[in-house]
């Protein structure tokens, strides 16, 4: 009878590996933290040197004194330097109207700078509407950032559903200085972001309710539109 035991352990045993393995690889994957979804993924490492990734920004303020409502593209040029070309750099051009302008050189490996241009936009934004300090609310923008709330999230893109993670957080609602921010205080952020985006963020919307939550007082979407190949950086 050990014999026997002994004979039918091998199978048995390499039976419950396999089965193992393969509940261990239809397992989800974990969820990353907010700083390591926002900061440390390496999204421009995967996207080819020589493409353009672009982007399209709404902007809607629902009062004249809240700002002007527009529209714009951005386009990021992703090159690589001659010395390294396991690196990237990103430049940043952006069209509003007949208006241009740009943003960068971004030396990066980590991130996205489409997600850092606009949060510096924003900070700037409720620095004008609130005469605070832009220092201050910056900080707490980037703290909050850091411990937001990540989710499974799936959307359409390029015609069909992708699975991704969802950012989001609001960094004024507990801020002890949140009455000089009056309705500013209950700005919300939302990213998404997922491996099957080139440049691996997939949106941004940034909404200010107004303080009864019957409407929105100042909306803010950026979107990706798309990659277009360009001559690489000699």
């Amino acid at each position: 009878m050990l014999r026997r035991a002994k004979r039918f352990a091998g199978p048995l045993f390499a039976a419950a590996c396999l089965m193992a393995a393969g509940a261990a690889l239809a397992a989800p994957p974990a969820t990353p933290t907010a700083g390591q979804l926002f900061f440390e993924t390496p999204y421009l490492a995967k996207v080819a040197p020589g493409t353009t990734l672009n982007y399209s920004y709404k902007h809607v303020a629902a009062e004249a004194k809240l700002g002007e409502s527009f529209d714009e593209t951005l386009e990021m040029a992703v090159t690589a330097p001659a010395d390294d070309p396991a690196k990237r750099v990103a430049d940043v051009a952006i069209h509003r109207g007949d208006r241009e302008g740009e943003a960068g050189p971004f030396p990066t490996l980590n991130g996205n700078p489409i997600a850092l241009i606009l949060l510096e936009r924003d900070v700037k934004e409720m620095a004008q509407l609130t005469k605070g300090s832009p220092f201050y609310l910056r900080n707490r923008v980037r703290e909050n950032l850091g411990t937001g709330k990540v989710e499974p999230a799936r959307f359409t893109y390029d015609g069909k559903e992708v699975e991704g993670w969802k950012l989001s957080f609001t960094p004024f609602i507990q801020d002890p200085n949140k009455d000089k921010l009056l309705e500013l205080a209950g700005r919300r952020y939302e990213f998404l972001f997922s491996d099957a985006v080139p440049g691996g963020l997939y949106s941004i919307d940034v909404v200010t309710p107004k303080a009864d939550g019957s409407s929105n007082i100042i909306e803010t979407r950026l979107a990706f539109t798309g990659a277009t190949s360009t001559p690489a950086a000699k």
